[in-house]
């Protein structure tokens, strides 16, 4: 029985779909919380998600400043909505010495699930993604794959089979 064939009964999960290797950072530069936002902003326009950083930079920012969204264990998901997004989609970063981005445990961030998405008075879609992440990542040995992959496909494999269990 082929492994695509078994895990069929299990419902699909929002990321499953909306993962892509354009949308991978391996390695951020950044060393600093701002830096690290736009590193990830700009990689969308090349991507094609949005052809507007700078707004969507702005945005994350105000985000931010309400309240931190890294979530602890080294995970960070920022987030946001805009008409200038012209389509859902989560970039996947990592990094190798951490970033301080106001975790509430006090551990530097590595791993980055930036979601972005058009502002739709109703998307459910955006929720069910940022749900999955946070299922796919609660366990340490998930998170250690994940700093542990040697390439995009590893990661994208990881996050989908995680987020289903």
């Amino acid at each position: 029985m082929s492994t695509a064939t078994a895990a069929a009964p299990k419902s699909a999960t929002a990321i499953e779909g909306i993962l892509r290797s354009t949308l991978y950072l391996p390695n951020l530069r950044a060393r600093r919380k701002a830096a690290a936002l736009e590193e990830m902003v700009q990689a969308l326009v090349p991507a094609g998600v949005t052809r507007h950083p700078a707004v969507i930079l702005d945005l994350l920012a105000q985000r931010e400043a309400l309240g931190s969204t890294a979530i602890g264990k080294g995970i960070a998901v920022p987030h946001a909505r805009s008409a200038l997004i012209g389509e859902r989609a989560v970039l996947v970063a990592r990094s190798d010495r951490g970033i301080d981005f106001d975790v509430p445990d006090g551990k530097p961030a590595q791993l980055f699930f930036l979601i972005v998405a058009p502002s739709l008075e109703h998307d459910p879609i955006y929720l069910r993604l940022l749900a999955d992440i946070v299922r796919a990542v609660r366990l340490t040995k998930v998170r250690q794959r994940l700093l542990g992959a040697p390439n995009f496909g590893a990661v994208q494999e990881a996050l989908i089979h995680a987020a289903a269990e």
